[in-house]
């Protein structure tokens, strides 16, 4: 298990459709703040196929994953929502690392304490979650490549 977490695995939900459904929804509703200290509400995330990147300030993986999630953030814009959701540093560490990154148009939620990285089971930066239209999530562990995300990203897209 753990080669598989550092190599990057996916996890895929397997319950009976309805009950997995009404759980995704449940699990995708939620509140936050940004880096910038505005209020957020998950509402988009249940109106669109949406990717949830988990990260945190001082990830090198994460700073490599970032280009490719902040070019399909643009390619994929109104189709596809990008949230993005920091942890383990300080704001001030977050606000820099969506500056340097370049991932601004993202909206990116300040977890500082963890509770949604602790909602979505998430252990180990980079973590993407996809959710396709009809609520579906499939979560990724650890490093991806571009050509990975953006396979993913496209079949939200469709």
């Amino acid at each position: 298990l753990i080669t598989a977490v550092l190599a990057g695995s996916s996890v895929f939900a397997s319950t009976p459709a309805d009950a997995a459904s009404k759980q995704n929804q449940k699990l995708l509703t939620f509140t936050g703040t940004t880096v910038d200290g505005l209020a957020y509400k998950s509402t988009d995330v249940l109106k669109k196929p949406t990717v949830i990147w988990f990260w945190t300030p001082w990830c090198a993986i994460c700073r490599n994953e970032s280009k490719a999630v902040a070019d399909l953030s643009t390619k994929y814009a109104g189709k596809v929502n990008f949230v993005g959701v920091g942890a383990n540093g300080t704001v001030e560490e977050m606000q820099e690392f969506v500056g340097l990154q370049k991932t601004s148009k993202i909206t990116h939620l300040n977890d500082g304490k963890g509770k949604l990285w602790s909602r979505f089971g998430v252990v180990i930066q980079p973590t993407l979650v996809f959710v396709d239209k009809n609520g579906k999530i499939k979560t990724h562990v650890g490093p991806s490549t571009t050509s990975y995300i953006t396979k993913q990203v496209a079949a939200l897209a469709k």
